[in-house]
């Protein structure tokens, strides 16, 4: 399953992130990762997530970012739930070109029985077609 919250800056979007990767993670029973740019929501997230800040790592660009969800997600068989937070800021792209990241999570996800929670900023009158079934 995938699921986007989309919309512009100071939505509530994050909030939302926070409180859903909050509530599974008490009803999970594997793992839950939380990838953000900045170590800002650290302190708001349960222990129990695994927490990522992407500028530890040098990953550049929505290819290299999905290759390092495959790292994350091969590394760890019992991981549950991926968030993903601003992923246009992590990866400095335009939501319009991240058609093929979409279709490699959406693998991962079937493939490997993965939920990902990704927000995304951006207009909601303009959300390209690939991202519309998520939302």
């Amino acid at each position: 399953m995938i699921k986007v919250f989309y919309g512009k800056k100071g939505t509530g979007k994050t909030k939302q992130m926070l409180e859903t990767a909050n509530s599974i993670v008490r009803e999970s029973n594997g793992a839950v990762v939380y990838i953000d740019d900045s170590n800002e929501l650290m302190m708001k997230l349960s222990h129990r997530i695994r927490f990522i800040n992407i500028l530890d790592y040098p990953v550049y660009g929505s290819d290299a970012f999905l290759g390092f969800i495959c790292g994350v997600a091969s590394q760890n068989y019992d991981i549950e739930t991926i968030f993903i937070d601003g992923l246009t800021y992590i990866v400095h792209q335009d939501a319009e070109s991240l058609k093929k990241f979409f279709d490699g999570i959406a693998k991962i996800s079937a493939e490997h029985n993965a939920d990902f929670y990704i927000s995304i900023n951006g207009d909601e009158e303009n959300v390209p077609e690939f991202i519309r079934p998520y939302i």
